[in-house]
């Protein structure tokens, strides 16, 4: 059973650079910098499993440090807090779970690292390669998404935190 996790809160907490893309369905995905309220995303449903559309509640705006996250033939710049989806450890996983949990009230969080596997929007497993600070206090921006907690960042299912 995927997706056993905690609602957790997000108060002016970003936690991706604002080009990063979202997917919007049909094919499509647009920058994150672009998103409002009462936009729809394509988002992860665990009782279906699949893809469905799903309403923004939220769009956050804050400073962090971002870091590359390279996976397979792509990369996601975020803070090391966010919570991906691994395949592979069945559950959240982040740069630093320890901050991601006291952050935002999940009980488990596991290490991203080399045997983490993400789930990719097309459904395969996209290999987690490395990590790198590179974009040190900057504007970061995510987003709150109604019912499913969940959206696609740059082709990977990430949680949203709210």
């Amino acid at each position: 059973r995927i997706f056993a996790c905690l609602v957790a809160a997000v108060i002016g907490r970003g936690c991706f650079h604002p080009g990063t893309r979202v997917a919007i369905g049909g094919g499509r995905a647009k920058p994150l910098s672009e998103f409002s309220v009462g936009d729809t995303v394509e988002t992860w449903d665990e009782e279906q499993g699949r893809t469905v559309l799903e309403v923004v509640e939220g769009v956050w705006w804050s400073q962090g440090d971002l870091y590359r996250i390279i996976m397979g033939n792509r990369s996601v710049l975020a803070t090391v807090d966010h919570p991906f989806w691994s395949n592979s450890q069945e559950g959240l996983v982040s740069l630093q779970p320890e901050v991601t949990k006291s952050k935002y009230g999940f009980e488990s969080v596991g290490l991203m690292g080399k045997a983490t596997r993400f789930l990719g929007l097309d459904g395969t497993e996209v290999p987690f390669e490395e990590a790198m600070l590179d974009m040190p206090n900057t504007t970061v921006v995510t987003l709150t998404v109604r019912t499913h907690h969940w959206f696609f960042a740059n082709g990977v299912l990430v949680h949203n935190k709210g």
